[in-house]
């Protein structure tokens, strides 16, 4: 199958509809003025519409997105808008980042320059991918049903797919949330990690989730309450009857404008607002954009079980205040939970300050963003050793070969490796661990075995990202029992690298256990192979003269270097 072109893009607006505009902003009909408890109040409205019409110049904000590299791309049928900006560093880490509603990729402009290139060579950079949402903006208007969280996620993941990133991160703000957890959920072999700004987790009507809740959390609720009792009307109409209201949304930029400033807060300066409300407006996409309420709200199936991606959240005052208790229930894996105030007290009782955080606080967001990603990856040993597993594993082409492993096939030491890094998993969560004996291995898969082994790297990966540098204590299923984080990580680490050294000379591959990664497991084995031997390691072979580290740990482990069927 041939796969979609990424063509560049630029936007450029003809000028007639910027005239036709003005023309319909200069000829809108008013309703009469009510208080703030009706809805948005024509003096903010007027306020917005003249600075439309008079300050905001278009042509300067498409200047502006040109700036950067954007393309577009057909995905399930649609056509997808996004900006792509590589950092100039080697080392930076891909991340998609997805806004909601009434938001567009307008929130991001800020953070593009502080996270592709930062000022310290010390903090981590990154590539960024900002897409706009189906039906949003240059990715509409949509011509299909069913742009929900899980169709969107699963765009992105092809989008990233495309873009050549095998591993990367996903960022999130309002729908961007509830897509970038799914895109974790779907793809969890190449998410490394899920940031977001709320986690829309709720009361499951469980009268045990609500016993002894901190006085935050029942503020919390409290607030969600009045936002309910007095804001969610969008969202009811936006989920039963979106397409009569984009009759309104399509003929009235005054309508548009209208609709669309009751989810932005009062302090947001108007140029910010503008540039969100014009481009829904030159696009067409005022009603295709709220068509994403009604498809969650019909959505047939739901995610079944927590996302298990380390997942990352920057909490704002005045914003949707996310509640621990019920995130966890809904993320298996919350490695990050800040909180900040970035309140400038500006705002009216229907205000949320720190919504849009890229745009209002963008040096608090990045640098939480750093932090988040820079501390994900705190076991580069075992990271390294899942590799070598997974490169040994994608080579294989005949899994009945012998293997060093006494009589075990390639097929009966993939079962054994998958099932000790479960184990690991298991003794620290507490809960899972492998449904088989790992020191009885079947020989027989009923998936591939990349499928296979997959979930076994990511639950120990995913377990290890909660272990504390500094732990001194982390269970294991060694004889030893609970040993200091880094001598755990690297007993994982021994056991998936030697391994994929098993499987790799079995099969006739090039050894992925490199002098660098044995040099770095050496110390480990050495601490902790004797009480394994005669079960999990052979007695040590003699070092013979040109050994390289690999030699060298291979034979302190019993395995012959020169080894063949």
């Amino acid at each position: 199958m041939t796969v979609p072109a990424l063509r560049p893009f630029r936007a450029e607006v003809p000028q007639s509809a910027l005239e036709d505009l003005r023309g319909r902003l200069r000829r809108a009909l008013w309703p009469d003025d009510l208080p703030a408890e009706y809805g948005v109040t024509n003096e903010r409205v007027r306020a917005l519409a003249e600075y439309w019409l008079e300050k905001f110049d278009w042509r300067a904000f498409e200047a502006r997105l040109n700036a950067y590299p954007q393309f577009v791309t057909e995905i399930d049928g649609e056509t997808i808008h996004f900006l792509h900006v590589r950092s100039s560093r080697a080392d930076a880490t891909p991340l998609v980042l997805t806004h909601g509603w009434p938001g567009s990729v307008v929130e991001y402009l800020d953070v593009i320059g502080p996270l592709t290139e930062p000022e310290s060579a010390e903090a981590p950079a990154f590539h960024l991918v900002i897409p706009s949402l189906p039906g949003f903006g240059f990715s509409g208007p949509t011509r299909s049903a069913g742009w929900g969280t899980h169709r969107t996620a699963a765009a992105w993941a092809e989008l990233m797919e495309r873009l050549g990133y095998a591993s990367y991160g996903a960022v999130g703000n309002d729908g961007g949330s509830m897509i970038s957890p799914e895109i974790g959920r779907l793809a969890p072999e190449k998410v490394v990690g899920v940031h977001v700004t709320q986690l829309f987790s709720f009361p499951s009507g469980d009268p045990a989730e609500m016993a002894d809740l901190s006085e935050a959390d029942q503020a919390a609720l409290a607030h969600l309450q009045w936002f309910y009792e007095n804001m969610f009307s969008f969202n009811q109409l936006h989920s039963q009857q979106p397409h009569t209201l984009a009759f309104a949304l399509a003929d009235s930029p005054l309508a548009l404008l209208a609709w669309n400033a009751q989810l932005f807060g009062e302090h947001l300066d108007p140029e910010f607002v503008i540039a969100n409300v014009a481009l829904y407006w030159l696009t067409g996409t005022g009603g295709s954009s709220i068509r994403f309420y009604y498809e969650n709200a019909h959505a047939t199936e739901q995610p079944a079980g927590p996302t298990t991606v380390p997942t990352g959240l920057a909490m704002f005052a005045g914003d949707f205040q996310s509640i621990r208790r019920f995130a966890e229930r809904d993320h298996a894996n919350i490695v990050s939970w800040n909180s900040y105030d970035v309140r400038s007290g500006s705002g009216g009782p229907r205000d949320a300050a720190g919504h849009y955080a890229a745009h209002e606080a963008p040096e608090v967001l990045v640098a939480d963003i750093r932090q988040f990603f820079a501390g994900l990856d705190r076991w580069p040993l075992l990271t390294a050793a899942h590799e070598a597993l997974r490169a040994a594993v994608t080579g294989v082409t005949d899994w009945s070969l012998p293997t060093p492993c006494s009589a075990w096939t390639a097929t009966q030491v993939l079962q054994h490796a998958a099932g000790d890094q479960l184990g690991y998993a298991a003794f620290i969560t507490g809960s899972g661990g492998p449904d088989f004996d790992p020191f009885a291995p079947s020989g027989e898969l009923s998936g591939t075995p990349s499928d296979f082994l997959e979930p076994t790297l990511t639950a120990a990966a995913a377990a290890f990202a909660t272990v504390a540098s500094d732990a001194t204590a982390v269970p294991t299923p060694l004889p030893q029992g609970a040993l200091p984080a880094p001598v755990a990580v690297g007993a994982a680490a021994l056991d998936a690298a030697v391994h994929a050294w098993d499987i790799a000379v079995a099969t006739g591959q090039q050894s992925p256990l490199t002098p660098e990664l044995a040099a770095a497991l050496l110390p480990v084995a050495k601490e902790l192979a004797e009480p394994l031997r005669g079960f999990a390691y052979a007695a040590a072979l003699a070092s013979e003269a040109g050994d390289d580290a690999a030699a060298e740990l291979l034979r302190y482990l019993g395995r012959d270097p020169l080894w063949t069927a």
